[in-house]
């Protein structure tokens, strides 16, 4: 039997007054997501925030502390999102969007968003600049373009001289934080975009809120951001499929799943406790110019997408709060650079998926997450 949670229990509502006439109430659990509760699993399903779907999956026995726990992880999704997001402000919030309307005023910050800001201002330097939070106005001119054609319109390229004209206002450096005082100020025309780091960095905060709920098994999965914790109740560790990146391009452009050569649709079955997958690639969002592909992930570096390779696996036991940034910042990294990030950094795990006849590039510990499945 499920069991639907009912209006009258556990709805959890902070309440803002913003107008006299009206309330903001941002942590209300029941009306921003599905929960469900069945033989000792509960679940919650939202696809309000971060632009994706976020299901949360958790393993205990008390159906009123699942529907407590779940309902807490809700609400520190909802509240990442509204500091994170760079597309709509939120009344009570000084949130990424409130500091691009405004980037040369003086703003008094959340301390959680100072810690994200300060973060990924330092992993800029780590990367070699691949990773980027300033990039968002160069992000902005390929959007438009992308949005244009994706929408049946003229399908073209940003010019040379539009793209150096928004790279006039993504030096990292013109960014001022105040870490102590909680403060940001940057220089005219900059804008921030965390859409590299912010999801991975609210999964494990989610993570955190579980384990603080004494939730002791459980599965995070926000839009192919997944996070494991603990076993199944069978007794096995959780198993996560990595789908094959031409496989899911096929279905979306509706082709037939034969006119590519390898027909799997998944390329790697992961196995593991405690751990985090993350995947970056150029198979969902992109547009074509003249018979050449586009897609979203632009190197800081160039202006432009790189032309190599579809997809990067990373698997993390330690620092998976990064894994956001660092799974991106291997996309982008030529294949030498990459592998030597990994070194520096240590503990990670990642798998390259190389070109459409599915070559593909593992690093030498990548096996031991290799399902090991019964025929």
């Amino acid at each position: 039997m499920k069991y639907l949670l009912s209006f009258a229990v556990l709805i959890y509502v902070f309440i803002m007054s913003t107008t006299a006439n009206a309330t903001f109430s941002p942590f209300d659990c029941n009306t921003n997501a599905t929960f469900n509760y069945e033989q000792g699993k509960g679940s919650i399903n939202t696809l309000k925030y971060f632009g994706t779907s976020i299901t949360i999956d958790i393993y205990e026995a008390d159906k009123d502390k699942a529907y407590l726990a779940l309902c807490h992880a809700l609400n520190v999704v909802q509240e990442y999102h509204y500091l994170a997001s760079n597309f709509s402000t939120y009344p009570g919030y000084t949130n990424i969007q409130t500091i691009n309307n405004n980037p040369e005023k003086l703003h008094h910050i959340d301390a959680k968003l100072t810690e994200i800001l300060t973060t990924s201002i330092e992993w800029h330097g780590i990367t070699q600049g691949r990773f980027n939070i300033a990039l968002a106005p160069v992000l902005e001119v390929w959007r438009s373009y992308r949005k244009r054609c994706q929408q049946g319109g003229a399908c073209e390229l940003p010019s040379d001289t539009e793209l150096a004209n928004a790279a006039k206002h993504i030096d990292i450096k013109q960014i001022t934080l105040d870490a102590n005082n909680n403060t940001i100020q940057m220089k005219a025309g900059m804008k921030l975009d965390l859409g590299g780091i912010a999801k991975g960095w609210m999964v494990e905060k989610v993570y955190d809120q579980l384990k603080a709920d004494n939730i002791n098994a459980f599965m995070i999965n926000a839009g192919g951001n997944i996070r494991h914790f603990g076993t199944h109740p069978d007794g096995r560790q959780f198993i996560t499929a990595i789908e094959n990146p031409l496989i899911r391009k096929y279905q979306l452009e509706h082709k037939d799943f034969n006119e590519i050569n390898n027909g799997d649709i998944y390329h790697e079955i992961i196995q593991g406790e405690d751990i985090t997958i993350v995947s970056s690639g150029n198979y969902l969002n992109y547009y074509a110019v003249n018979g050449q592909e586009y897609h979203h992930i632009i190197d800081p570096t160039t202006l432009y997408p790189k032309k190599q390779g579809i997809s990067v696996s990373v698997i993390m036991k330690n620092k998976p709060i990064l894994a956001d940034v660092i799974s991106t910042s291997l996309f982008l990294l030529p294949m030498p650079e990459a592998q030597d990030l990994i070194k520096r950094i240590g503990d990670i795990e990642a798998v390259w998926f190389l070109d459409e006849q599915g070559h593909k590039i593992a690093t030498p510990q990548f096996e031991q997450y290799r399902a090991k499945l019964n025929p």
